[in-house]
C-alpha cells in the first residue's frame, strides 16, 4: 500500500531545507516528502498578505490529491497559519463523499499557528505587538532575524556548529502576512496533531497549550494527537530529527 506524501512547510524567516534531516529519515521508511518554501519568505517585493503562501500550499495539495495520492500536511511555527487556510475542499473525508481518491488525511502543526477561522495575528500597522527580538524595516515592511538572535530563539537546543549553519541561511520575511485574516482552518474537516516543544524561546512556548484548549472548544476533537518534546527548542525537526521523525510516522497512520 502507498504510504501518503508528506508536506513540510516551514515558517517565516525559514527556507523548507529546515526539515532537511526530518526528510531523508522519512525517505528511508518509504515516504515520498516535498520540501515547500512559502513565497513570503526572501520576498521582493515583500507580500502585503498570506495568500500567495496559502496559494502555493494549495496548489502543491491539489497536484497530488489529483494524482489520487493521501498527503499529511506539516507546518511549522508561522507556517501553520497559511497551511491551515489552504486544504480546504480536499480533506480525505470531503474527496470521498465526492467519489472521489485521495485527500489530506491529516494535518499536524509544529509549534506553530493553530487557531479558528477569523484569526488575524496583528491588526494592519500594528508592528508594535510583534516579538521584539525581529528587526523590523517598516517602510520597507519586512523583518528580519540577526544570527546572535536566532541562536538565542530558534536554536538554543542544538549543538553550535548546526545552529551557525541555519542562523546564516535566514531571509528577510515579509511582515504584512502577520496582517492576514484566516477564513477556514484545516482542524475542523482534517484529523490533527500538534506537536510542542518543551524549551521553545519563542511566543509559541507559552501559547501552544492555550491555542490548542481554543481549537478543541471551537471544533470538540480537534488535535485529537498532541506530542512533546520536552528537551526541544522551537526548531524540533532540525535539533531532534529522528523524535521527530517517528512523530510524523505515526501521524501517517504507521503504529511505532
Amino acid at each position: 500500500m502507498e504510504k501518503p506524501t508528506i508536506v513540510l512547510v516551514p515558517g517565516a524567516w525559514h527556507k523548507a531545507t529546515i526539515y532537511s534531516s526530518v526528510s531523508s529519515i522519512l525517505n528511508t521508511h518509504g515516504y515520498p516528502t516535498i520540501l515547500l518554501d512559502l513565497p513570503s519568505v526572501g520576498a521582493v517585493p515583500p507580500h502585503t498578505s498570506f495568500d500567495h503562501d496559502v496559494s502555493t500550499i494549495r496548489e502543491c495539495l491539489n497536484s497530488l490529491v489529483s494524482q489520487n495520492k493521501d498527503v499529511v500536511l506539516v507546518a511549522w511555527s508561522y507556517g501553520g497559519f497559511p497551511a491551515g487556510e489552504a486544504p480546504k475542499g480536499l480533506s480525505k473525508k470531503e474527496r470521498q463523499a465526492q467519489g472521489l481518491q485521495g485527500g489530506v488525511v491529516r494535518f499536524v502543526v509544529i509549534n506553530g499557528v493553530a487557531m479558528p477561522a477569523g484569526y488575524q495575528p496583528h491588526v494592519i500597522g500594528d508592528y508594535a505587538s510583534m516579538p521584539e527580538w525581529i528587526e523590523k524595516d517598516i517602510p520597507n515592511n519586512t523583518g528580519t532575524i540577526p544570527p546572535s538572535t536566532a541562536k538565542r530563539v530558534f536554536y538554543q537546543d542544538m549543538p553550535a556548529p548546526l545552529a551557525d549553519s541555519l542562523s546564516t541561511q535566514l531571509q528577510h520575511q515579509s511582515l504584512g502576512v502577520f496582517f492576514s485574516t484566516s477564513t477556514y482552518a484545516a482542524f475542523e474537516d482534517i484529523p490533527s496533531t500538534f506537536i510542542s516543544s518543551g524549551q521553545d524561546q519563542t511566543p509559541f512556548g507559552k501559547l501552544n497549550s492555550v491555542m490548542i484548549e481554543y481549537c478543541r472548544k471551537s471544533v470538540p476533537g480537534a488535535f485529537d494527537v498532541v506530542e512533546h518534546c520536552e528537551e526541544a527548542g522551537h526548531a524540533v525537526m532540525a535539533s531532534q530529527p529522528e523524535w521527530t521523525a517517528d512523530a510524523l510516522r505515526r501521524a501517517a497512520g504507521e503504529k511505532i
